[in-house]
């Protein structure tokens, strides 16, 4: 049952992704639903990604603008040095990345945020809202990947030993798509760094 749950779990996100229309990703959420047990956990995500989809597609997205003003030019030491706005377009979802660096140090911090408020951006908001509900853990010499809640957020939290390299990728009031990468960063320092961005404004 759990293979099968796996699979399933993956066909929604991919479909999710990439799909064309709302519509055919509501087929996709009700046949994959058929698959798995009413008793699961996923069929009960599942159900809550279609009243997402629902509530954000008349959500009006936050203008690339609105996003460049939220993004911080400090956190803490680090220096805002380069950002990015609208490289979502394709998918016709605005969003924002911005890069930061203290002064001849190799700490380096990234943050991408993508709003999933429209038509289109509700889809995607579906899908990367089951990233935290899983429970997951898996480690080796190389990498330590898990499900880690921190203050309120869960996360899919991936830290490299070799290169002291953090990535999270979570979502941010059922609404926004956070991916950050810390360079030289252990995790507690990267989620300070996430603290500083102060999310909470984009959701207000």
């Amino acid at each position: 049952m759990m293979k099968r749950t796996s699979k399933y779990i993956a066909l929604l996100l991919v479909s999710l992704f990439f799909g064309s229309c709302v519509g055919e990703v509501k087929d996709k959420l009700s046949k994959a639903k058929e698959g798995v047990s009413n008793a699961t956990a996923f069929v009960k995500e599942a159900r809550k990604a279609e009243g997402r989809i629902e509530k954000l597609k008349s959500t009006t997205p936050l203008t690339n603008g609105e996003l460049r003003e939220w993004l911080p030019e400090n956190l803490g030491n680090l220096k805002r040095t380069g950002f990015k706005i609208g490289q979502a377009g394709m998918y016709q979802v605005n969003s924002v990345e911005g890069t930061y660096k203290m002064s001849e140090e190799k700490k380096k911090f990234k943050v991408v945020v993508i709003d999933g408020a429209g038509p289109t951006g509700s889809m995607m908001a579906a899908s990367y809202g089951l990233l935290g509900n899983f429970e997951m853990e898996t480690e080796d010499e190389f990498k330590h990947q898990q499900t880690v809640e921190v203050n309120g957020v869960k996360a899919q939290q991936t830290y490299k030993k070799k290169t002291n390299d953090t990535q999270l990728m979570f979502a941010y009031e059922e609404r926004f798509f956070v991916t950050v990468n810390g360079s030289d960063m252990l995790p507690d320092e990267t989620w300070g760094m996430v603290e500083k961005l102060k999310l909470e404004e984009l959701a207000n």
